[in-house]
């Protein structure tokens, strides 16, 4: 390309500008932002929704952008490489509160996007117990082998005892912990109380 399709070009620009700002319309045929209008966006954003209410003609994305050509749109965190080791270390069995405190300005459904793209998980939580001594073992082996507890009412064949947590409900179903036991291979033991 020339020197003369240069200048060419950069004075179609001059004009084009010219002609946008006489006719107060860009070249898809928006109409130009207003100094009133840009200034309700400089004072009120982030909060789009107030903004939306005082220029109701103008779209949510196009007050979005023009509050991020002013600089005042919220900046989308950038992730750096200490950042995800961090996370990688803290994810699994950190609390919401660490994690939180951990990556400042960053929310919580943020740091859970960002886990579940780089494939991080949380560490499973053990049963809650029952109190009652027989079950919260049964729960614990289960826990251990990574069984649920539909798993279990399929191996020992009690129709949805353990998942359904039938026990909470009425006494417990000992013939139902027993096929439990017996399917997990495990023996019960008796012990007296002197």
């Amino acid at each position: 390309m020339s020197l003369s399709d240069h200048a060419r070009n950069a004075a179609s620009a001059v004009r084009a500008r010219k002609r946008v700002r006489k006719e107060g319309f860009n070249m898809r045929g928006e109409k130009l932002w207003s100094e009133d209008e840009i200034e309700i966006v400089r004072h009120l954003a982030p909060d789009y929704d107030a903004i939306c209410k005082l220029i109701p003609h103008r779209t949510r994305r196009a007050i979005r952008a023009q509050a991020s050509v002013l600089g005042r749109a919220h900046k989308r965190h950038r992730w750096t490489g200490a950042e995800v080791a961090l996370l990688r270390r803290l994810y699994p069995n950190a609390s919401r509160e660490k994690l939180c405190e951990s990556f400042p300005g960053v929310s919580w459904r943020a740091i859970c996007a960002v886990a579940r793209y780089h494939g991080f998980r949380r560490a499973r939580k053990p049963y809650v117990l029952t109190g009652v001594t027989p079950l919260d073992d049964i729960r614990a082996k289960c826990f251990e082998i990574h069984w649920t507890m539909a798993d279990l009412d399929e191996a020992a064949g009690t129709k949805g005892y353990f998942a359904r947590a039938r026990w909470g409900r009425k006494t417990v179903n000992y013939k139902a912990i027993g096929r439990a036991i017996q399917s997990l291979d495990g023996v019960i033991n008796i012990q007296w109380l002197e």
